[in-house]
């Protein structure tokens, strides 16, 4: 399904980018977790939903207490307006919730004569993937885990699997995807040598679960020989090589999988991301202003122009270009006029303190990662807070881990004698 795309549900008219429910002319607000919470059930309908998964795709993964659950489906329920007469969403007790009013316009789980139907089942969680929002990849998830099910001698179905898990793993839904894509990525390479994207997420699962690099990049040098223009490979390698701080090879790496997609922002993205990596400030700025080029609607190329303007020294260009990485994702005008107003005021240290606070109440619909908190934080010059930050990322088994010797945005803590002890902890490349 599409995170963006207005559907009807139970007369209700859901418009998912606006936060709204519209009804008889009459316009109800949605606060971003409900939205993401009836997303989820728009996207299940009929199916059984546990808490866990719920958890997973509205929370990222946090522990949070049954009653926090329930008080979120009961402020859901009371804007849907369900009475006893018609329920939107059925509790079903130690199993979970389901959605009882049928939607239109969201792919839900298949019909149980179409739940052995391979191909429609990797249809959807294509679909779903291609959404990235937390609970279209615990749909995808879904989809491609029933693939399997259905047909367990099906490569592509245990690759979508691994797909989806490492796709889970860095938006933060569970610690443990990793490894569970490593062994899907297995199945798959197993049941099919040849085929080079199971050889190209081993690589990357690989890295993620074992800190491997001579066993990632073996295995991502199968895929490259099976598919010298697989682009998915080339990135991993990139990614890889940038973790052991190799970033000649890194960035040309890179480079590869640019040429190979030039439409692509994820292959621009993690071009980017290896230059901040590398310090490479004016580069960052160049490959940037391409990507924005594509798509201004980019917010991941205008937050490393950002950083790269903050880094050259050049702070006011810096502190435009961060706001709007902010107001692209969805955040409110009067949201942005006061995070300005907090710099003009404050200068940029509050600035940062602002933006954590923002992303840590989780006033937007994003769920921030632990790292973009602790950058925050380290650059408010809020340690403890950063190092805080820095542990839940731990905790969640953040990739981007990978890279804390090398990045720039922690510069200001990387003196702290606690740098050291997290580093360690996170298990670098080795």
């Amino acid at each position: 399904m599409s995170g963006q795309r207005p559907f009807e549900l139970g007369g209700w008219r859901v418009e998912p980018a606006r936060g709204a429910l519209v009804r008889d002319g009459k316009e109800t607000r949605l606060e971003p977790r409900l939205m993401d919470l009836l997303l989820l059930f728009a996207a299940s309908a009929g199916r059984v939903i546990s808490k866990d998964e719920i958890v997973a795709a509205v929370w990222g993964g946090r522990a949070i207490g049954d009653d926090t659950l329930a008080a979120a489906v009961s402020r859901l329920r009371a804007a849907l307006g369900g009475s006893k007469d018609r329920r939107f969403i059925e509790t079903l007790p130690k199993r979970g919730y389901r959605l009882v009013v049928a939607s239109e316009g969201v792919n839900s789980v298949s019909p149980p004569d179409e739940a052995h139907n391979v191909d429609a089942l990797l249809r959807k969680g294509r679909a779903a993937l291609n959404v990235p929002l937390p609970q279209s990849l615990a749909q995808a998830h879904v989809y491609f885990e029933a693939a399997v099910a259905a047909e367990p001698n099906s490569a592509a179905a245990h690759c979508g699997l691994a797909e989806a898990m490492l796709a889970q793993h860095y938006v933060g839904q569970g610690a443990g995807f990793a490894a569970a894509a490593k062994a899907a990525a297995l199945a798959a390479t197993a049941l099919d040598p040849d085929l080079a994207a199971a050889w190209a997420l081993l690589g990357r699962a690989t890295l993620l679960a074992d800190r491997d690099l001579a066993a990632s990049d073996a295995t991502l040098g199968r895929a490259l020989t099976l598919d010298p223009q697989s682009a998915p490979a080339h990135r991993a390698r990139a990614f890889a090589l940038a973790a052991a701080g190799r970033f000649v090879e890194a960035e040309r790496a890179a480079r590869q999988a640019v040429e190979i997609e030039p439409l692509s922002l994820a292959s621009r993205t993690e071009l980017i991301q290896i230059l901040l990596a590398a310090r490479r400030f004016m580069y960052v700025l160049s490959e940037a202003k391409k990507a924005i080029a594509l798509s201004a609607l980019s917010s991941d190329a205008w937050n490393a122009t950002g950083w790269a303007h903050l880094f050259l020294g050049d702070q006011p260009a810096a502190v435009d270009a961060l706001l709007e990485s902010i107001r692209l994702l969805r955040t409110d005008a009067a949201t942005i006029a006061r995070l300005r107003a907090v710099y003009d005021a404050a200068g940029f240290d509050a600035l940062c303190a602002a933006g954590a606070d923002l992303f840590e109440q989780q006033r937007i619909i994003y769920v921030a990662r632990p790292m973009d908190i602790a950058i925050l934080r380290a650059n408010a010059g809020q340690a403890d807070a950063a190092f805080r930050a820095l542990e839940e990322a731990i905790r969640q088994d953040d990739p981007v881990l990978l890279l804390l010797p090398h990045l720039p945005h922690l510069d200001r803590i990387r003196n702290d004698p606690r740098f050291a002890l997290v580093t360690a902890r996170a298990r670098m490349v080795r």
